[in-house]
Formats: structure tokens, C-alpha cells, sequence
């Protein structure tokens, strides 16, 4: 709450302050581009703040005119805030700010009488007050990303450097005599800069100030050049101590300012030098101790070193993290399922149990119990069994299920019946429920194991990456922001080999935008390498960019469909799509059956495993999962395969998974390789897992995978079709395997059909 206080009070005394400095005597256009910068949760501060500076008696002749600017601005910020986009585009503040003083501008031309000086100083003011907003809103974000000084970028360092120069502005209109007091604050910051910042802090802090106030009035014009010239001569001299420092500037100012040719000017110059080099001279030395680490980087290779240290102590800390959280987890996992067995042994219920329980509180109070079960119990319990035998085989009992005699000696034997009945209603809809529950508990304890593989997964990529590129991360992240993506956890690796791979996160509407062959080409250039196509996977909001080198093999696919008997719902379902890390995945599912349900399972199984495995997730992990969501879905049953293929095509060497799939055909030149792993669907069982194979491709290779429906009738047919094609075109193949697929049916029956065929080349 007091820092929420203390932050809209100082946005409200920027407002006061900025809204009073001025360019070409008049114009004040600052305050309003403080509000469209400043954060939204203290828009009403700063707009306050810059009323009332406008408004002051001693402010500026035109208060209410920059009072509707300010006005009008704000209202501009408070509507369009929803738009995230928007408001988050970097020309957004300078076009808010522009506007409203620019229009206000031409509006009092127009009472005037409007004429081309008008509209051109208008314009002019619009353009300072845009860019004013554009580095107050650097300024701002910078201030909110809480990173020091010394970790600012040249450009943000000029941004701060100049809205703090439009801040000292407004005090230049306070004179004393001749001397301007926002000059002297803006010589003895020149100075500080020149002298703990070497050379690069006199030029930047000297361009910086002598632009700002060289365009506060008229007859200051030389400003510009001799705060310029002097910061660069105090920074060059900067090593001979303050005196150095001090002398080199008093020259170079002189020079130029000589050369302007207003007399009073120079004199009352040489004043504002004269009076910031003696406040120069008397400020004690700690107070300059954090300038020279703004502008002065530690040499080149003692940072290389240190962020390496630093990233690989990083790297191995997550490494460890993860691999312990992981472990952490599968313990969890075997407790669960410990504990489950144990309580199930202790809840076992029978039919028998039931019996025993209703004779026990039935025949204790009948005056029969000492013939039946003292003196008769084999008798008693033979026809009690009898009966049980009976409850199981038909669900209840009746009279008729007890032997004659026992029912006309049994005095309630009508109770026992009806309670028998009863309790086996409970029993069976209690089994129903411990069943379904067994389930769900498995489900649960698969999906501790599943998250346990998930982290053990994220601890092997950390360990694969070798080392960021820190230089390739800058250059990608200033092409990302010109081409009006704002990425977040934007990250750039190498591996062991040496090969890049680059993530970055940013809004789903951005996803339209890396599909153009023009982006690509330039994506290229910025990486130096020529990259792969992006694997692209979105969530609501968000959009996960992955991208890697390109691979030294292509592939050409073709893929092709036959809906059972020409309907509309298909129950198989595919996908193809490259990872982001060198790899081809061709995803099949064949949801059971055909038609509208066959469809959800289907497309429900493949999508979920193709969006699960873009974001990270490995392929067992999306496979228990899919598993898992199929066996909650619903009441009744759902069974769906998958066939996998992860194509590296870096090396060629592929990886095959099944799970209740068909053979897969590989043509190597004139053989024929079989890929054939039995194993069962998701969707039956709780736990499942891929049957698995390996090959190693090479280019002119063609896989062939199939659905169900290419195999209802065997498989053999499929190897020759493949070991005799001679032709070309993939999707050729595709198209010819699923039309003889659906000929050769021959038991009257329909069946969804798909095929994909993928050929490798360099």
C-alpha cells in the first residue's frame, strides 16, 4: 500500500515538473507525453500532475490547450487498454501522445487563423511530444523490469539518459539573473558522466543534453554543439582526474559557444559552467562510484567467462532440480499404489461374507438357532451355500432357491430372503463402484509417474544443451520487436554438436506471422544458419515457437483418406509436423470403429499426443496421458491406436512406436522392411506403454504407415505394392494404397482408411 502511495506521488510531481519545460519558448508538449507513457496504474496521477503544471499561474501562456492534450490523451490510454496488442506495440505511446497535440495545435491555428507556420510547428510539437512518449516509455519499462543500470543496453541507456534531460529541462525557465538553473543541472551531469563514464558517457550524456536544450528558445542554439563537443573532449580527458575533466569541457564549450556570436549568451553560459564546476568540484567522490559501471563493460573476455560460469552453474542446478523432483514424484507414485493394495485387501467383500452377515443378525433372535446351527450346521450351512450359489447365478433368490424342508421349519425365512436380496444390491452396486474407482486411483498414480517421466525428460534436454548464445539471443529478439512480436522467455542453445535451437513465447495472434517465406529467409539471416521451419504450439493465449537448424535431409509426404462408406465423420485421424528439433513426427489414430464416435476417440487420441509433444512432453509421457484422458472420457468404452514415426533428419535414425497399430513398411532401393510391433491401444488399461522399434534411413528411403481399414484383410499385399512402385510422387502413393485398400474388401464391409507415405531426400 506505501509503495503504491509513494509511486503516484512521484508520477504526480513528473506530471507537475515535466509539464513545465518548454521548447521554442512557447511549446510544452512533455507533460502530455508523460501520460501516455506513464503505467496505466498511475495514469490518473500523472495526468493530475500535468494538469495542474499546465495550469499554474506562472506556466505557459497556452495552459488550457495542453490541459485538453493531457485530457484527451488520457481518455485514448483509458479506452484502448483492453487491447493488449495495442497498447503493447512500441509505437503506441508516440501515436497517443502525437495526436492530441497535434489537433489542438491546428484547433487554436484555427481561432488564429490557420497558415502553413501553424501547421508545421504543430506537427513539429507532435513529433517532439512522440518522441518524448517513445523514451519515457523505455525509461518506464526499464524502471519495471528492475534491472540495474549497468545491465542497460546502449540504446535504453540513451533513453534514460534523455528523459532525465527533459526532466532537468524544466527548471531552466528558473533564473538567476542570466543564469538558467537547468542548464547548470544539466553542465554538472555532463561532467559526472564525462568523468566516471569516460568517453562514451560525455558523448552520450553532452548529445543528449545540448539536443534537449538547445531547442528550449531562441539564441541557444550553439548549445547543442558545445554541451556535444565538450562532453566528448571531458570524457577523453577524463583520466587526468577531475581538474582534467573540468579544464577539457571549460575549452571545448568555449569554442564553440565563441563561435555562435552572442556576447550576453556566452557570458551567461560561462556563468552556468563556471557554477556547475564548483557544485562538480565539491561533490564528494561516492557519489559518482556507480556511474562508471553504466558505461564501462568488463572486458570482453572476463564476461564471456563469467557468463558461462554462470550459465553452466545454472544449467546444472536445474539439471539437479528436475532429476530429484522426478524421483521425488515416482515415489510418490509407488506409495499411492502401495497404499491402494493395501486398503483393498482390507475392504474384500464376498457373497458369502453377505450371508453370513444376515444369519448372524437374523437367526440371533430366533428361537430355532440352537437346532439349525448348533445341532444342524452342516445341514444349514449346505443349504445356505446352495442358495448363494443361486443369488450368483440370477442376481436375487426367492423362497423356492432354500430347500423345502428348510423353508417350512425356518420361522423367517421370508426375512432372510429380503435381507439376502438386499445386501446383494449393495454388494454388486459397491463392486460397480470400487471397479471404477480402482480405475480412476490408477489413472492418478499413473499421472504422478507420467509427470515423474515429464521432469526426468525436461532434466535430459538441460543436460543436452551445452551452452546459450547470449549475441544470437539479442540480434533474434530486436528482429522478433521489429516485425511486431514481443516474445517472452526467448532463449537461443546449442547442443553438443554445435547446433542451434531457439524458443521463445509470445501471443497466439503472432502465429500468422512465421509461416511467410519472406520471414523465413530473414529469420535466417538473423540466426547466420539456415534454420528449419518453426513447430509452432498454441494454447489459449499463448504461442510456443520452436526452431532449429535446418536438417541435412528433406522429406516429401503425401497423405490420403477413404471415409467409411462415404460419410462425413472419419474415424482415423493424423498428423504431420516437424518438433523443433531436427525431427519429422507422422502421427496416425484409429478411434474404434467408424463414424461420430470412432471420430472423437480418433481425432481426441492424435491431437492430444501431437499438442502434448510439441510442448515438451515426451513420447511416453503424451502416451499416458492420452491414455488416461480416453479411460476417464466417459462411461463407456474408448480404445483408439497410435502409430508413431520420429524421423531424425539430422541422422536419419528413426524411431517407431505403437500402440495397438498396424505394420508399418519401409522400401530401402528394392527391399522391403517390416515394422511390426504387437501391442495394445490407449484406452484399455491404466498403464500402457509404446511398443517400439528402430531403423536408420537415408535419403530416397520411403515409409509407408497405414490405418486398420489398409489391413482388414492381411498385410502381404502392401509389400508388394511398395516393393514394385516406381514412381515419384508420394502423394501418388498415398492415393493408390488407400483406393486398392478399400477395393479389396471382399466381406461386404466398410472401413475409414488413411495412408501416409514419406519419402527422404537431401
Amino acid at each position: 500500500m506505501g509503495k503504491s502511495l509513494l509511486m503516484q506521488a512521484v508520477y504526480f510531481g513528473l506530471g507537475l515538473l515535466i509539464s513545465q519545460g518548454t521548447v521554442f519558448e512557447t511549446y510544452a508538449p512533455f507533460g502530455a507525453a508523460l501520460v501516455a507513457a506513464a503505467p496505466f496504474r498511475v495514469l490518473i496521477a500523472a495526468a493530475g500532475g500535468a494538469a495542474m503544471g499546465y495550469l499554474l499561474p506562472f506556466g505557459i501562456g497556452d495552459g488550457v490547450r495542453y490541459l485538453a492534450a493531457v485530457l484527451a490523451t488520457a481518455a485514448i490510454r483509458w479506452t484502448l487498454n483492453d487491447l493488449k496488442r495495442v497498447r503493447a506495440h512500441p509505437l503506441f505511446a508516440p501515436l497517443v501522445a502525437m495526436g492530441p497535440v497535434v489537433a489542438t495545435g491546428i484547433a487554436i491555428g484555427t481561432v488564429e487563423g490557420v497558415t502553413s507556420h501553424t501547421i508545421v510547428m504543430s506537427l513539429t510539437e507532435g513529433l517532439l511530444a512522440a518522441g518524448a512518449a517513445y523514451f519515457f516509455a523505455c525509461t518506464v519499462s526499464i524502471t519495471d523490469s528492475s534491472r540495474g543500470l549497468s545491465a542497460l543496453k546502449q540504446q535504453e541507456l540513451a533513453s534514460v539518459v534523455l528523459s532525465s534531460c527533459i526532466v532537468v529541462l524544466s527548471f531552466s525557465h528558473i533564473m538567476v539573473g542570466s543564469v538558467s538553473l537547468g542548464r547548470v543541472l544539466a553542465v554538472l551531469a555532463i561532467l559526472l558522466c564525462a568523468h566516471y563514464g569516460g568517453v562514451p558517457g560525455g558523448s552520450v550524456s553532452g548529445v543528449a543534453a545540448g539536443l534537449v536544450f538547445s531547442l528550449s528558445g531562441s539564441g541557444v542554439s550553439y548549445l547543442a554543439g558545445s554541451y556535444a563537443f565538450g562532453g566528448l573532449m571531458a570524457g577523453m580527458f577524463s583520466a587526468l582526474g577531475r581538474m582534467g575533466t573540468v579544464i577539457a569541457f571549460i575549452l571545448s564549450n568555449a569554442i564553440v559557444s565563441l563561435s555562435s556570436g552572442d556576447a550576453a549568451a556566452v557570458i551567461g553560459g560561462l556563468y552556468e559552467v563556471a557554477a556547475a564546476t564548483l557544485l562538480f568540484m565539491l561533490l564528494p567522490k561516492q557519489v559518482g562510484s556507480r556511474i562508471s559501471s553504466i558505461f564501462a563493460a568488463p572486458p570482453a573476455s572476463k564476461k564471456l567467462q563469467s557468463s558461462h560460469v554462470k550459465e553452466d552453474s545454472l544449467r546444472r542446478a536445474v539439471v539437479s532440480k528436475l532429476g530429484f523432483a522426478s524421483k521425488a514424484l515416482a515415489d510418490v507414485s509407488d506409495s499411492v499404489e502401495e497404499v491402494s493394495q493395501k486398503l483393498g485387501k482390507l475392504s474384500v467383500s464376498s457373497p458369502h461374507d453377505i450371508c453370513s452377515r444376515v444369519t448372524a443378525s437374523t437367526c440371533r433372535r430366533c428361537g430355532m438357532k440352537e437346532f439349525c446351527w448348533d445341532q444342524n450346521r452342516e445341514g444349514t450351512r449346505a443349504v445356505f451355500e446352495e442358495a448363494m450359489a443361486r443369488l450368483q447365478e440370477k442376481g436375487n433368490i426367492t423362497l423356492e432357491d432354500f430347500a423345502p424342508y428348510f423353508s417350512r421349519k425356518c420361522s423367517k425365512i421370508n426375512e432372510v430372503v429380503e435381507r439376502i436380496n438386499e445386501q446383494y444390491g449393495i454388494y454388486t452396486a459397491r463392486e460397480v463402484a470400487e471397479r471404477r474407482v480402482a480405475q480412476v486411483r490408477g489413472v492418478v498414480s499413473g499421472q504422478f509417474s507420467g509427470m515423474s517421466e515429464m521432469l526426468r525428460d525436461l532434466s535430459r534436454e538441460m543436460e543436452q544443451c551445452e551452452r546459450f548464445d547470449p549475441i544470437a539471443e539479442e540480434r533474434l529478439e530486436s528482429f522478433l520487436k521489429k516485425s511486431g512480436v514481443h516474445p517472452v522467455d526467448l532463449s537461443c542453445r546449442l547442443d553438443e554438436g554445435g547446433r542451434m535451437t531457439v524458443e521463445w513465447e509470445c501471443s497466439r495472434q503472432d502465429k500468422k506471422i512465421f509461416t511467410g517465406r519472406e520471414w523465413q529467409s530473414k529469420f535466417n539471416q538473423v540466426c547466420d544458419r539456415a534454420m528449419d521451419k518453426p513447430c509452432i504450439s498454441c494454447t489459449a493465449d499463448l504461442c510456443r515457437v520452436m526452431a532449429s537448424e535446418k536438417p541435412l535431409l528433406g522429406a516429401k509426404i503425401g497423405k490420403a483418406q477413404h471415409i467409411c462408406n462415404n460419410g462425413e465423420l472419419c474415424g482415423d485421424h493424423y498428423d504431420v509436423f516437424p518438433d523443433g528439433r531436427g525431427h519429422l513426427v507422422v502421427v496416425i489414430s484409429d478411434g474404434m470403429g467408424t463414424g461420430g464416435r470412432a471420430a472423437v476417440d480418433g481425432a481426441m487420441a492424435a491431437g492430444i499426443f501431437s499438442r502434448l509433444y510439441q510442448a515438451g512432453l515426451s513420447l511416453d509421457c503424451a502416451l499416458g496421458i492420452v491414455n488416461s484422458a480416453l479411460v476417464v472420457k466417459s462411461g463407456d468404452e474408448s480404445l483408439a491406436t497410435l502409430d508413431v514415426a520420429v524421423i531424425d533428419l539430422f541422422t536419419g535414425e528413426t524411431e517407431f512406436l505403437k500402440a495397438g497399430a498396424p505394420v508399418t513398411l519401409i522400401k530401402r532401393k528394392d527391399r522391403v522392411i517390416r515394422i511390426d510391433a504387437p501391442s495394445l491401444p490407449a484406452g484399455i488399461l491404466t498403464e500402457i506403454g509404446f511398443a517400439r522399434e528402430r531403423a536408420s534411413l537415408d535419403s530416397g528411403d520411403w515409409v509407408l504407415m497405414v490405418s486398420d481399414g489398409a489391413v482388414a484383410n492381411g498385410d502381404e499385399w502392401l509389400e508388394d505394392v511398395l516393393a514394385q512402385w516406381k514412381g515419384e510422387e508420394e502423394q501418388e502413393l498415398a492415393d493408390y494404397v488407400v483406393k486398392q485398400a478399400s477395393l479389396r474388401r471382399t466381406d461386404g464391409h466398410d472401413d475409414d482408411v488413411t495412408a501416409i507415405a514419406v519419402r527422404l531426400q537431401k
